[in-house]
């Protein structure tokens, strides 16, 4: 009897493995047309030799293990709740070639009422809070881009994971009112001015003591660089270029690719805020190279993390009075930065707040604000004909 034999990538959770099955004949010529006819399959992705085998939970099992190393901490991180999220909702065993358009909008209308939770687990009727469009749409963004992925990764020996997206075309949930609040210099100067006495325990070398926390510090560099305070809190000595130059009068500080959200390098100088906040914070704990900034206060060789940096500031809005942003903490201050610089050329906002393209910068952070909604409505501009 003939046998014949294909790799396939999806076996052995992901590690790849030879399929193997009998032809059931001795007829040679037959199975060398069988084999030519697999072989354009494979390479589709759709060959009976796959029996229809791949499925869900392998298919985020290799998205996992090459995909998502490539992303920053928080993205992986989220990976994994939506992974997981995903193959509760959908079984790890189905064949993802089969998602209905229906199964797609029974999640959105399960997510959006609350009935389930981020990880697809039921929720009490009476524990059940809507969730908005926004989050539901980064959920089904995301299970787009894994099979989008699956459809380009090769295996092995050739045949693409997937021969095509199953869920191509199906509506994605938008946010018509998006909830992006921007932090104004009022609102900075009432946090700032309580900022100090938020305190932190620090547990070094077996002693605990308390000190400040570094709320202060954190709280200027975010208001006066618009950078996101996941990067601020991964700052090292090394990343600081404290000579004074023509184009730097207050020095600049290198923000490294690897704590960057797009993995991008950037080098933007300091203004008289944030120049004063980086001299306090060498006077009170100088440092050189990978020496984290602003470490944690249980391992100091690590930096702190951005559940800290936010309770820290959540303490600080309650003792200022202050009432809670909703929808945002920290990144109220980024949409600030940008937004208070609208009379400033669009590029050089974007390459100083380490935004990647222009257009983000407008669409998703710059916001109209009554001054300039003021002078939009009494511009006395004309435009009359061509005599």
């Amino acid at each position: 009897m003939l046998r014949v034999r294909a790799w396939d990538a999806t076996r052995r959770e992901g590690r790849g493995d030879w399929v193997r099955r009998s032809l059931g004949h001795r007829d040679q010529e037959k199975a060398k047309a069988y084999a030519l006819e697999q072989s354009a399959k494979l390479m589709k992705g759709v060959a009976d030799l796959k029996d229809g085998k791949l499925t869900l939970g392998q298919v985020f099992t290799l998205y996992g293990r090459h995909r998502t190393p490539r992303k920053c901490e928080s993205e992986q991180q989220a990976d994994g709740r939506r992974a997981d999220m995903w193959t509760r909702f959908l079984g790890a065993s189905r064949d993802p070639n089969t998602i209905s358009l229906e199964r797609w909008e029974v999640f959105i209308d399960r997510r959006r009422s609350g009935e389930i939770d981020a990880r697809a687990n039921c929720v009490a009727e009476n524990e059940r809070r809507p969730v908005r469009d926004r989050c539901v749409g980064a959920d089904l963004v995301w299970l787009n881009l894994v099979f989008s992925w699956a459809v380009k990764w090769r295996t092995p020996q050739g045949p693409y994971l997937m021969g095509e997206n199953p869920v191509r075309g199906y509506e994605i949930t938008r946010e018509l009112n998006p909830r992006r609040p921007v932090a104004t210099t009022d609102r900075y100067e009432a946090i700032r001015g309580v900022s100090d006495q938020i305190p932190m325990e620090i547990r070094w070398h077996g002693k605990r003591t308390k000190q400040r926390s570094y709320l202060s510090e954190l709280l200027d560099l975010a208001y006066a660089t618009g950078r996101r305070i996941s990067a601020i809190c991964q700052l090292r000595y090394e990343d600081l270029r404290l000579e004074k130059t023509a184009e730097q009068p207050c020095g600049a500080i290198r923000w490294p690719g690897d704590t960057d959200k797009e993995g991008m390098e950037w080098t933007s100088p300091l203004n008289p805020i944030a120049r004063a906040a980086i001299d306090r914070v060498l006077a009170e704990r100088p440092g050189i190279g990978a020496t984290p900034m602003f470490a944690c206060p249980k391992k100091a060789d690590r930096s702190i993390r951005y559940e800290l940096a936010s309770d820290w500031l959540k303490r600080a809005e309650t003792l200022a009075r202050v009432e809670p942003h909703n929808g945002r903490l920290w990144h109220a201050y980024r949409a600030g930065w940008a937004t208070s610089r609208k009379t400033v050329p669009i590029q050089d906002v974007a390459a100083a707040g380490g935004w990647k393209t222009n257009q983000i910068v407008q669409d998703l952070y710059q916001r109209a604000d009554p001054s300039t909604i003021l002078r939009a409505v009494m511009h006395t501009g004309e435009l009359r004909e061509a005599q």
